[in-house]
């Protein structure tokens, strides 16, 4: 049974009305003489629906009154009105009743319009718990693009309430911005009431929100046709694509990761044709010659044969072995395993094998300068990073050019000092000197296969230390690589 509150001024007329009502079937919890009192009593009662004289005594007449009472409540509204002048029925449209029932009025045409009201009224509810309900926000507008509804989703994206923003212009309330140009575009409901069609936008759109934040979102409106056709107004529907942006932008950047891997295994594949063809050729030239000259006579050429062989596949095996080092770093299967280290012992050994592998020509000056001469570090990783800084410094120097080794030791980190006075690096080549398969333009036919300096960024990151390049053209290079020991093992050192 429907709750009817009726507001009328003239009491014998609420009277006779709440008579009629109750003969009907319906349940009259009030009868209010003002529009103040009509606003009151919905407050308290809640009724189904109102009946509202548009004519009543006092500031607020039956208009503003519905108007109240719908934006606090949205209860339905039916006016009562012994007027029929355009003027009036224009002002009362705009508060959208639920339907008109001249005076006087008779029963059947009472009973007619609250069931046609209730019926409306309940499917206009049932459509917008459906809206509100919708996971994308909507936003629908009449046709001079004034904010008619909004859901949750479209309040809580656009950081506006519906209460603000009805009335307002969709301008006002739903500003989009090019991502790329950062200038305002065209509203996609301008756009589908002026072309009464369907209109998408792109995704490189974001909307500016109440606060002024950038959310990007995902859109389209539809114009909306009343029962005769007529253009009514459009629907915006849009939703919030940050997680989708994020999930784009994660998959543009596995697609990176995999074109650099392709373009590692490319260069991989190039540099290894490149650097296996020169050994290759002298180990098949040498074995031709040692066959072709078995005599003793040709002994010592024989010997010298032998050695190039043996350096070509030494060569060879340590192309190799950056490979695999490399690669091990790559797949997290390099370890660190700091042990304690006699940098002394270290160094000597270290430079005993280089004068013995290039004699006079490695002249390696060692300077060992700090607290003490242990160190608390991965000695495998050491060797690495040491041996290929110091075969770049030796190999791209004059001969005979002294390089230069110094070891600073502190209580808690190592810093390797490795300078020559070769041939320098290009300023231009010097942000890439640490990529695999990378040289520096300048080395012109000196061997090299481009990992060595990939390896010691790989060892230096396993100890979370750094390594630093100063180079100049003529001049020479300077690298300088500190380790921090592991805080579990920073003692003095002996």
């Amino acid at each position: 049974m429907a709750r009817i509150l009726v507001v009328e001024d003239e009491r014998i007329i609420a009277l006779n009305l709440k008579e009629n009502l109750e003969a009907l079937g319906y349940s009259v919890v009030g009868i209010a003489a003002s529009g103040e009192k009509a606003v009151k009593k919905a407050l308290a009662l809640h009724p189904d629906l109102v009946l509202m004289d548009i004519w009543l005594q006092g500031d607020m007449d039956g208009i503003c009154a519905a108007q109240q009472i719908w934006d606090e409540l949205q209860i339905p509204v039916i006016y009562l009105t012994g007027h029929s002048d355009k003027v009036t029925l224009e002002r009362a449209k705009v508060t959208a009743p639920f339907g008109y029932i001249l005076k006087p009025v008779n029963e059947r045409q009472l009973s007619v319009a609250i069931e046609i009201a209730l019926q409306r009224y309940e499917r206009e509810q049932f459509l917008s718990a459906v809206l509100r309900g919708i996971g994308d926000g909507v936003v629908l507008v009449d046709k001079d693009c004034r904010i008619q509804f909004m859901n949750r989703v479209a309040e809580t994206l656009t950081e506006w309430q519906f209460t603000d923003a009805k009335n307002r212009e969709l301008t006002d309330v739903f500003k989009l911005i090019d991502v790329q140009s950062q200038q305002p575009v065209n509203n996609p409901v301008t756009l589908a009431l002026e072309q009464d069609k369907i209109v998408y936008l792109t995704d490189d759109i974001v909307l500016i929100t109440k606060t002024g934040q950038p959310l990007p979102i995902a859109n389209s409106a539809a114009p909306i046709r009343d029962n005769q056709g007529n253009l009514a107004g459009a629907v915006l529907v849009f939703q919030d694509i940050r997680d989708r942006k994020q999930a784009e932008a994660a998959l543009r950047q596995q697609l990176e990761k995999e074109q650099q891997l392709n373009q590692f295994q490319r260069q991989f594949i190039h540099t290894v044709s490149h650097e296996y063809r020169t050994p290759l050729s002298i180990i098949q030239a040498s074995t031709f010659l040692i066959e072709a000259n078995g005599s003793s006579v040709q002994s010592e050429n024989n010997l010298v044969n032998c050695q190039r062989i043996k350096q070509a596949v030494k060569y060879m095996v340590g192309l190799l072995e950056d490979v695999l080092t490399f690669g091990q770093a790559e797949a997290g299967q390099l370890i660190l395993d700091p042990v304690p280290l006699d940098l002394n012992l270290f160094c000597q050994q270290l430079i005993e094998e280089y004068r013995l592998i290039a004699g006079e020509q490695a002249e390696i000056k060692w300077i060992s300068c700090g607290k003490g001469q242990m160190a608390y570090l991965d000695k495998k990783l050491l060797q690495l990073i040491v041996r290929n800084l110091l075969t770049n410094a030796l190999k791209y120097s004059p001969e005979k050019s002294p390089v230069y080794l110094t070891l600073s030791c502190e209580t808690d980190r190592l810093k390797v000092e490795i300078k020559d006075n070769g041939i320098g690096i290009p300023p231009e080549d010097q942000p890439h000197i640490f990529n695999p398969f990378r040289r520096a333009s300048n080395a012109g036919t000196i061997r090299g296969s481009g990992m060595g300096l990939a390896i010691v960024k790989k060892a230096v990151d396993l100890h979370g230390g750094t390594i630093a390049v100063e180079s100049s053209l003529g001049v020479g290079t300077t690298f300088t690589v500190t380790l921090p020991f592991p805080k579990t093992h920073v003692c003095p050192l002996l």
